[in-house]
């Protein structure tokens, strides 16, 4: 049972991924980091130096991603992209699982793909993002498989570029990578932004969560268990950012 916000964050994985943001911005956004005492960032390769130079010493990890958001590349790409990032300091990558070969049912060049990028980068840690939010059920199955054949270490459910699964839907999605790929770990993504949902995608199996929006999950965590102290006269809620 997870009991305090500190505990909440070993989970999370947050993310900034915006391409439009400033040095300033990403400093800012690596102080809440340290402030809530995240598991890790996840943050485009251009800022990956930064990132690992910003938290050093502070035990966070640097994540970034690989053929990110489109899964459209080919395979020596990802390699070379992933390569560099372990080089400027990423601890682990988020890699696109091929999505249109997904979507025409070309499963094989799926798992090669995936097995390819996973020899070259040894040791360090693969997630492999398969966007259920635009495949069906049969196909979630079958991505799934594929990762567990070809050795990754997590499925990730998506890249929050391509709109959100509902409740249901998500929850469907974890019980079919689950069962498909039962020795990956799983990762959510994708507009999780409440301690709700955080707490039943967890009881789902899931080990990390991948979310921008992370502070009201753990402020909510805070104020339920009374980990906050709140002047007298206050409503207590959700911290607004």
């Amino acid at each position: 049972m997870i009991n305090t916000g500190e505990e909440l964050a070993q989970y999370i994985e947050f993310t900034n991924l915006d391409n439009t943001a400033t040095e300033d911005m990403m400093l800012d956004f690596f102080e809440k980091a340290k402030e809530y005492k995240f598991h890790s960032v996840v943050v485009h390769p251009y800022y990956v130096k930064l990132a690992k130079e910003t938290l050093e010493g502070t035990g966070i990890k640097v994540i970034t991603v690989a053929d990110f958001p489109l899964g459209a590349g080919n395979t020596e790409g990802k390699i070379a992209e992933a390569k560099k990032a372990i080089a400027d300091g990423a601890d682990e990558i988020d890699m696109m699982a091929k999505i249109s070969a997904i979507k025409n049912h070309e499963y094989h060049d799926v798992r090669d793909d995936i097995k390819a990028v996973k020899e070259a980068i040894g040791d360090t840690v693969l997630k492999v993002i398969i966007e259920c939010p635009v495949l069906t059920m049969d196909e979630i199955a079958a991505a799934a498989a594929m990762c567990e054949d070809a050795g990754a270490d997590y499925v990730k459910t998506a890249s929050g570029f391509n709109g959100n699964q509902d409740f249901y839907s998500l929850m469907e999605s974890l019980r079919v990578i689950k069962k498909n790929a039962p020795h990956c770990k799983m990762k959510a993504a994708g507009g999780i932004n409440n301690y709700k949902l955080t707490t039943n995608i967890i009881a789902a199996g899931v080990e990390k969560i991948g979310s921008s929006n992370p502070l009201p999950i753990i402020d909510e965590l805070n104020h339920v268990a009374g980990n906050q102290k709140v002047a007298p006269g206050t409503v207590k809620g959700p911290r607004l950012i």
